[in-house]
């Protein structure tokens, strides 16, 4: 079975302004720059113990900009991988979560239907869908094999979620750090373990993020 490691990109404007980017973009803030820095370094020591067979990207820039740091260091250039991209709110995209919460109850209506979908946008189940049928994908066409993904806080956060046996409803407590990274190996059973988790002990102190930068601050209000 594959190999997975998985990092989550470096912290963009859109996230200290807490705003639902998705399909959009933001450029990395200046944390985030030194976020993707630490982080390449420590890709370069772990594939000391997973050598990297394969390197694929979100096609979106925060992500691209990220594995670019990675890159320069494991001399490996990424492929961009559209099923890596993030959760797409469709019509719903680019507005702030404190809008989204209050205008339109959005995390509210996900706990009672994970089914729904803004206009033209992605639900919690479809796209739990798509995310775990692109990674069973990827294990599919690289069997035996360590495979670095670069993508986006969604994406980990539903992935760990579903594979590491939570209720699919529980994917925000898996909520994944800027430039977090996590291992996932194969288990005896044919499943998955996490080898590491959300791991952000690579970074400097003065790069980490904080806790009420967190998406989901705006819950708490």
């Amino acid at each position: 079975m594959t190999t997975f490691i998985i990092v989550r990109h470096g912290e963009t404007e859109a996230n200290i302004q807490q705003v639902w980017q998705g399909s959009l973009d933001a450029p990395l803030t200046e944390r985030g720059m030194r976020q993707v820095q630490a982080t390449g370094q420590r890709i370069g020591e772990l594939i000391a113990q997973f050598p990297v067979d394969h390197f694929y990207v979100s096609p979106l820039p925060r992500t691209r900009s990220t594995a670019a740091a990675i890159a320069a260091v494991i001399r490996q250039e990424p492929v961009i991988d559209d099923r890596l991209r993030e959760f797409d709110l469709g019509d719903w995209e680019g507005r702030s979560f404190r809008d989204l919460k209050e205008t339109e109850d959005l995390w509210n209506r996900w706990e009672r239907d994970p089914a729904f979908a803004p206009p033209n946008g992605e639900s919690p189940r479809t796209f739990g869908i798509r995310i775990a049928a692109g990674f069973h994908a990827l294990a599919a066409e690289h069997p035996n094999e360590t495979v670095l993904t670069v993508t986006h806080g969604g994406v980990i956060s539903n992935l760990l979620t579903n594979w590491l046996g939570g209720d699919p409803r529980d994917w925000r407590e898996w909520e994944a750090p800027n430039c977090s990274i996590s291992v996932l190996a194969p288990d005896e059973n044919g499943g998955w373990q996490a080898l590491m988790a959300n791991d952000i002990s690579h970074l400097p102190l003065d790069a980490r993020f904080e806790e009420d930068s967190s998406i989901y601050a705006v819950d708490e209000d």
